[in-house]
């Protein structure tokens, strides 16, 4: 009864989220519903039918591709090391159900306490489509220069980690996709985490940013500089060896240039959108895996984007509390060493737990990280934190309207949003740019103004023409 109950709780919380999401935010691409929309399409019906089908990959489309090679599920080796699954089902459901209320309780505080702000931006994004991009810098030089330095410094460490060799390596390896990964495990990324945390968070938004804004000002140094700034964060994005990460960098740019035109999300955006999604998702597959014979690429594509997260995730709630008790802070990087515990993020431990090796690390959704420490808690109090800081991020950034600033910082929300779908919140702010990204975007054209007189710089709409505002 209590595991029909939490399902129909969790259903009842994604039917209430898909209805906000659509009369309360509307259609139109903004951060909020970024968020909002991401989790209901990875974890929402997803969720629920896959623990339905007992973890069966391609349950729901199997009847459709035959008789093909499936993945195997964790699901019998959970149950063999802890009974009774219902008990996690259930705390899973009722996780889900209250990161939505967290969620939406977070915008609402929001733009409650912003009201005047948040009234701007709902008038400011309704007419978006109707407006011509303008650009808000107060001069360019300052970017230019921003810009400049991250090529060179990209350039030095792709030069000096050798990333073309370790990518020539990698394709070179054919027919055998356990060697792959194994390669992939010791060779991918830069052990620069600084490197890192540049290439994911801010060289998008900088490509983005700069070529827009060369664009309409007809700056080509600004936009020679963005595309050298491209061409070497398409190889670090490659070098990490998974098909995600060029993929969502491609979409960030398609993504920004749907946003020069329009933030509506008709039918006909959505078929598009998922056209060129499905594309890069597509190449990217079949440049980095090597199926197995017999394995369908629709049904792998299809078991990594809705299924495999789902079954890490039941993994993670699975282990807390039933093997592992609740960590209470400790999972935490600043509050273990107050605690004077050892650090021992939880992915790592549910990793080695279901895998008996250090080697294999099980991130997933950010409440994850929540219910291991702190319970039903910290699953709403983060879910609370996460909805108030991507409706801070829209407040602050799209009153004033359609603007190659805020075209630049939304599209680099992105993949901060994608980074909260599969790994920690602290990780998904800074490391993925979620809050990162816009901070700095606030800081550099902080001094943009400071540089040329404040307030008083002009601004270029598409049509070339300026006005003084």
């Amino acid at each position: 009864m209590m595991l029909f109950t939490s399902y129909l709780i969790a259903a009842a919380a994604m039917i209430a989220a898909a209805l906000y999401l659509i009369l309360r935010l509307r259609l139109f691409v903004t951060t909020t519903t970024m968020l909002v929309g991401s989790l209901l399409f990875i974890y929402g019906p997803a969720a629920l039918s896959f623990t339905l089908s007992s973890g069966q990959f391609g349950f729901l489309i199997r009847p459709l591709l035959g008789n093909v090679r499936v993945f195997s599920s964790m699901f019998p080796l959970i149950k063999e090391k802890i009974g009774d699954l219902d008990p996690v089902i259930i705390s899973l459901n009722f996780s889900l159900a209250l990161m939505y209320v967290g969620a939406i309780v977070g915008i609402e505080l929001v733009g409650r306490l912003l009201s005047t702000r948040a009234t701007l931006t709902d008038a400011a994004v309704a007419k978006w489509s109707d407006e011509p991009v303008r650009d808000e810098q107060y001069g360019h030089l300052v970017l230019l220069i921003a810009i400049s330095v991250l090529f060179l410094f990209m350039l030095f460490v792709s030069v000096r980690e050798h990333h073309l060799g370790t990518i020539q390596h990698f394709y070179s390896i054919q027919g055998d996709n356990a060697a792959r990964d194994a390669y992939r495990a010791h060779f991918a990324d830069s052990p620069s985490y600084f490197y890192r945390v540049l290439l994911s968070a801010v060289a998008p938004m900088l490509v983005i940013w700069g070529f827009l804004a060369g664009a309409l000002r007809r700056r080509w140094p600004l936009v020679l500089a963005a595309a050298l700034l491209f061409l070497v964060a398409i190889i670090g994005k490659i070098e990490l060896l998974s098909k995600a990460p060029p993929a969502l960098f491609l979409i960030q740019i398609a993504l920004a240039g749907m946003l020069t035109f329009t933030n509506r999300i008709s039918w006909r955006a959505a078929v598009a959108g998922a056209f060129v999604v499905s594309l890069l998702i597509y190449a990217m597959t079949r440049l980095i895996v090597i199926l197995p014979e017999g394995a369908s690429f629709i049904e792998a594509v299809y078991s990594r984007v809705f299924e495999m997260e789902n079954e890490t995730l039941v993994e993670n709630f699975a282990v807390f509390p039933a093997l592992h008790p609740f960590m209470w802070g400790a999972n935490i990087r600043p509050v273990a060493i107050l605690m004077g515990v050892p650090y021992v993020p939880s992915y790592g431990l549910v990793g080695y737990i279901w895998h008996n090796t250090h080697s294999i690390t099980s991130p997933t959704l950010f409440i994850a990280d929540a219910w291991a420490d702190f319970s039903y808690v910290g699953v709403f109090v983060y879910s609370v934190i996460a909805g108030a800081i991507c409706r801070g991020i829209d407040l602050t950034f799209l009153a004033r309207g359609k603007s190659v600033f805020a075209i630049a910082v939304l599209s680099a929300t992105f993949p901060g949003l994608f980074t909260l779908l599969t790994t920690a919140l602290n990780s998904a702010l800074f490391s993925g740019g979620l809050l990162l990204a816009p901070i700095l975007a606030v800081v550099l054209m902080t001094t943009m103004r400071m540089l040329n007189g404040g307030e008083g710089g002009n601004r270029t709409c598409a049509s070339g023409k300026d006005s003084t505002h």
